[in-house]
């Protein structure tokens, strides 16, 4: 009895020994150990965040996910229009696009007008006398000419600057004055200018970097540019080339990379050929030639690229000449100049069709313009409108006009500048 009662008393003592099991013998290193280590913060634990042990005891919740990422995805969505819409689309260097402002010279600065109100704004002020603002082909700017004192064989030595369309951010272009008897426009890309300069007599093609990086001279020889010509153009779209004339009548093109050039319509004995310009697809070619040295007998060719396919567009009955003066941006039509005597007396404009389809349709435009010699236009980037100024400007102020191109009619502009028309492209 008691060896059974001692058992009793110590199986209490033994069960709590068999529940505990052996403690390891390394059990102390390890506490001392891990004493050292900071606790993780509960934030960390991801079933802080997620019911980890509820999405596997529930259903998954397919509608609320469903909702969540539809939410997330309007948010991506008004992201991205929010980023979109803070930045200027811009328009195609070519073909139609919506009219923006007008830049025009007057007074010795440039000013920006919106033809629907009239309303003008400075945008580059200063003693110095600014001139000739045209835009980029994208809108974004504009380059202007800023004349010097001094002169280099009678021509007033000018530089050539770049704006912003606000006139902001005035960056030079040529790094010295010099003798500018021609402003271009810009290359299809914006990235540079192309300039007519003046050197010892001769006409030079030149390619000015908008950046300020420096002039380039094109080896062409000597280049023509008679007055009322358009003068030498980048071919659209690319702008890797340029058309231009020379002394004996010839239009030629250069290559920008190569330097090669190579002749469109070879030279000629005839009084007068001139004005070339590249449709806005790059594909054909406008000009006028002379018929005849007798009087005003100025005819439009169009042709292709490479000169073949020559043809001249028609005249009405009674009509003795008509002159090219600019493209549509479309590329169907060409404003023209066109007279019914030997002179400009009866000088009407024209918008001819360059298929041949017919004479077009006549405007009137010398209750507002003179009748004289080679008024400059220039159509809306819409093509609803044309707009134009009286020729021999030579710093005067003049009226500018606008031809409606379909109803046929002119109007005068509310405004008087010293500068040649400039249309701001943007974006449709």
């Amino acid at each position: 009895m008691t060896s059974e009662r001692r058992f009793e008393q110590d199986l209490p003592r033994l069960l709590d020994e068999l529940y505990m099991g052996p403690m390891p013998a390394y059990r102390d290193d390890v506490i001392r150990r891990t004493a050292r280590i900071r606790q993780r913060p509960a934030w960390s634990f991801v079933e802080r965040w997620l019911p980890v042990v509820e999405v596997v005891r529930r259903p998954i919740p397919w509608r609320s996910i469903g909702l969540v990422a539809l939410l997330a995805a309007i948010s991506l969505a008004l992201l991205a229009a929010l980023i979109v819409g803070s930045q200027r689309r811009v328009p195609p260097p070519f073909g139609l696009a919506r009219a923006g402002l007008v830049a025009y010279a007057a007074g010795g600065d440039i000013y920006t007008v919106d033809p629907a109100t009239s309303i003008s704004t400075a945008v580059v002020t200063g003693p110095e006398t600014d001139s000739a603002p045209q835009w980029s082909r994208d809108g974004m700017q504009f380059v202007f000419l800023r004349g010097t004192d001094d002169q280099a064989d009678g021509i007033q030595l000018s530089l050539a600057y770049v704006a912003r369309a606000d006139g902001t951010d005035l960056r030079l272009v040529t790094p010295e004055p010099i003798t500018i008897t021609g402003l271009h426009g810009f290359s299809p890309n914006g990235r540079e200018i192309l300039l007519t300069v003046n050197n010892l007599g001769t006409q030079q093609l030149v390619v000015a970097d908008t950046d300020g990086g420096g002039l380039r001279t094109l080896d062409v020889g000597t280049t023509r540019v008679a007055a009322g010509d358009a003068g030498p153009s980048w071919r659209p779209p690319e702008g890797n080339e340029i058309l231009f004339a020379k002394g004996d009548r010839s239009l030629h093109v250069v290559e920008l990379e190569t330097g090669a050039v190579r002749t469109i319509v070879g030279p000629t004995d005839l009084l007068r050929r001139g004005t070339p310009e590249w449709s806005p697809d790059g594909s054909r070619i406008a000009y006028i030639e002379w018929m005849d040295v007798e009087g005003m007998t100025a005819q439009i060719h169009i042709a292709r690229a490479d000169g073949t396919d020559d043809r001249i567009l028609p005249l009405p009955p009674g009509a003795i000449w008509q002159a090219f003066r600019s493209w549509s941006n479309d590329g169907t039509r060409v404003l023209a100049i066109r007279g019914f005597t030997g002179g400009y007396e009866e000088a009407v404009a024209a918008v001819v069709p360059v298929d041949g389809s017919g004479t077009g349709i006549e405007i009137d435009y010398s209750a507002i313009i003179p009748p004289a010699c080679c008024p400059e236009w220039e159509w809306a980037p819409d093509d609803l409108s044309i707009l134009g100024i009286a020729p021999g400007l030579q710093g005067s102020p003049a009226t500018q006009m606008l031809l409606d191109p379909i109803a046929g009619t002119g109007t005068a502009v509310r405004w008087t500048t010293s500068s040649l028309p400039a249309w701001q492209r943007l974006a449709p």
